[in-house]
């Protein structure tokens, strides 16, 4: 049993604190992996900051380098301001044009009467049409405000819907198309009656019947196709031949046959019947056709697949009105197949259930250029009138107007600003990075708490990166600054007459002449307004090649600024085996590392302090048996004197 049991009662010694000091000394690597992963957390935020950089200067740079960059864009200018506006590209040929806007399209917009908002509407089904686009809905029954949702919800894509409250107890649904137009005018398909239930449209009237015109095919006139792809052609007995059940197309054979003089319009459709239990997965055709005064036949590929075991093409917008003159059927399968029968089938016009009550009808835009009239179903970007052209209508004229094609600087200006301004940002956030200020270094003495250390790590390590160089001396941040100076001062081959080489060609530069050369040096990019101004107006070809070129004309860009640049960027800014990803991920693992080895220290700094604890225990018991011992002897061996005297 333990002589004393408070510490330091018999040395005399404070051993508690004589702990705590050993203790601490024992601590001392815990707090150097503390702030190593307080400086390591800074890095990876200081790598994610240039990684955000490099990624917004990459994608404006990319603004200026693909095909269809507005650097060589033009607008239109009308002699009327607010009646129209658009664009063209270089295609598009100079020289004023007559323009007078005679209507504009408008959507078709439709309400129906008052009904019961609680009122029963019976289950049914009924179709929206609206152009080439058709709902078709399935009503499980249910009160006014269902049947409105289930429009509002199904066809949003044809129409825009809503439900009026006239009162506690009546409602009104109203529809407005999508899109405008007479072709997108909304029809109703409504044989169950749903939508006159719901007081929408007036009784239903189902179509007529559609129209079939039934194809022959002859085999006497038909010629091979592309011989050289389906080699089949070449025998014989692999030609098409007629049998009873249709005509045979053996696999790996293509043939044309003439078709008679027909001109489909934009409703209609091929429709292919297949013999036999034999159906092929695809049926691949080719419509030849030209136009009335033409001298060459053009035509369309299509690939069709079974739908109610036949095959449908569609006329598409290109042969509408056009003369069909030659049909190519293909057999690109293993197994031969039978075609029964090919027909042109006519959908005629009907107008289905008439709404309650129109409130818009749906109008093309009218419009005359220089004296010829067009119509068109939408106001905007209409570019399948002029060249290279796209309109944008605002209002109608009253009379004809000029519009002339000029260079759109403003759009090309605004991206180049961007794209330096993205490019100074990385530049800048790479040297604050770097730099170090060597009055500024901080040294593991400077902590005298962990909660000082935390607050100097946080402020002078990161709020003030520019003193504490984050990624000095890190070759990766090096080779990105310098490579980016290297591109941005390098001169580039340009085809364009008149070509800029430079970026100092047209206003982008580190400092014109007699500016401060240390600026100069820092790489900052300066932009003189007047000078690019002057290149985006005069030759805004010229500057798009400057950014981004395809010298061997293979549609691919292979050489200028923003092409070397964008590749200069990819290996640091991409997520998956990207330079600042591997960077942050050794970062990380060195956090992860720290503390595992914060814990196991932690560990052995709990059994140390016990085992300090204990040795001074033990020296305490030691020293005050020795005292004790002391005294009993000096107390005997005294008394032991006095006697003996």
């Amino acid at each position: 049993m333990p002589a004393f049991t408070m510490p330091g009662m018999a040395s005399g010694q404070d051993t508690n604190t004589m702990v705590k000091q050993l203790v601490e000394l024992e601590k001392k690597p815990i707090k150097r992996w503390e702030m190593e992963n307080v400086y390591s957390k800074a890095q990876i935020e200081a790598w994610s900051e240039v990684r955000k950089r490099t990624s917004d200067l990459q994608t404006k740079t990319r603004n200026l380098t693909t095909f269809t960059s507005p650097l060589a864009t033009k607008k239109l200018v009308p002699s009327v301001e607010g009646v129209l506006s658009g664009e063209a590209t270089k295609g598009a040929k100079a020289g004023k044009k007559s323009i007078e806007i005679l209507e504009l399209a408008s959507k078709h917009q439709i309400s129906g009467s008052h009904a019961d908002l609680n009122k029963k509407i019976k289950e049914g089904k009924f179709t929206i049409v609206s152009g080439k686009e058709k709902i078709e809905l399935d009503f499980p029954g249910g009160s006014l405000t269902d049947l409105a949702n289930l429009i509002k919800n199904s066809a949003a894509s044809v129409a825009n819907t809503h439900l009026v409250r006239v009162n506690s107890e009546e409602g009104i649904i109203s529809l407005t198309a999508v899109k405008s137009g007479r072709k997108n005018q909304l029809k109703f398909m409504d044989p169950d009656g749903i939508l006159n239930m719901g007081g929408l449209v007036g009784e239903y009237t189902p179509p007529p019947e559609p129209k079939k015109q039934v194809i022959n095919l002859n085999p006497e006139s038909m010629e091979a196709y592309e011989t050289e792809n389906f080699e089949n052609n070449l025998q014989p007995e692999w030609k098409p031949v007629q049998e009873e059940i249709g005509l045979k197309i053996h696999s790996a054979t293509a043939f044309a046959f003439p078709f008679p003089a027909i001109s489909p319009q934009e409703q209609d459709k091929l429709k292919f019947e297949i013999a036999g239990e034999t159906k092929p997965p695809r049926l691949d055709i080719v419509v030849y056709f030209k136009e009335e005064g033409d001298t060459e036949e053009r035509f369309r590929n299509a690939s069709l697949y079974p739908v109610d075991d036949s095959y449908e093409w569609d006329v598409s917008d290109s042969i509408n009105g056009k003369t069909i003159t030659r049909l190519v059927l293909k057999n690109t399968g293993d197994n031969p197949y039978s075609i029964a029968s090919v027909a042109l089938v006519s959908e005629p016009e009907w107008q289905g259930a008439e709404p309650a009550n129109t409130i818009a009808e749906a109008t093309d835009a009218v419009f005359m250029i220089d004296g010829i009239e067009i119509r068109r179903e939408k106001n905007e970007d209409i570019n399948d009138v002029l060249e290279s052209v796209s309109f944008n209508f605002h209002k109608t004229t009253e009379e004809p107007i000029t519009f002339d094609i000029e260079p759109d600087t403003k759009k090309g200006k605004d991206l180049i600003i961007e794209f330096v301004q993205a490019y100074n940002e990385l530049l800048k956030i790479s040297k604050e990075a770097t730099f170090v200020d060597r009055d500024g270094k901080l040294k593991d003495k400077d902590f005298t708490s962990d909660r000082d250390r935390k607050a100097n790590i946080d402020k002078d390590f990161w709020e003030n990166k520019e003193n504490t160089g984050l990624l000095a001396g890190d070759n990766s941040i090096l080779r990105l600054t310098s490579g980016m100076k290297t591109i941005i001062s390098g001169a580039y081959p340009n085809k364009q007459e008149r070509g800029y080489k430079t970026l100092a060609e047209i206003g982008i530069s580190t400092g014109g002449i007699g500016s401060n050369w240390e600026k100069i040096q820092e790489g900052m990019l300066q932009i003189d307004d007047e000078l690019l101004t002057k290149a985006l107006n005069e030759n805004p070809e010229a500057v798009k090649e400057l950014f981004a070129a395809d010298l061997n004309n293979d549609a691919i860009t292979d050489e200028g600024v923003g092409y070397r640049l964008v590749e200069h960027l990819k290996p640091y800014n991409q997520f998956a085996g990207g330079l600042i990803t591997g960077k942050v991920k050794f970062l990380e693992d060195k956090i992860s590392d720290n503390k595992k080895k914060i814990k196991n220290h932690e560990a052995h700094m709990l059994a140390y302090e016990n085992k300090l604890k204990q040795k001074f225990l033990h020296m305490e018991q030691g020293v005050g048996k020795n005292k004790g011992v002391s005294n009993y002897l000096q107390n005997n061996l005294g008394g032991a004197q006095q006697g003996r005297q």
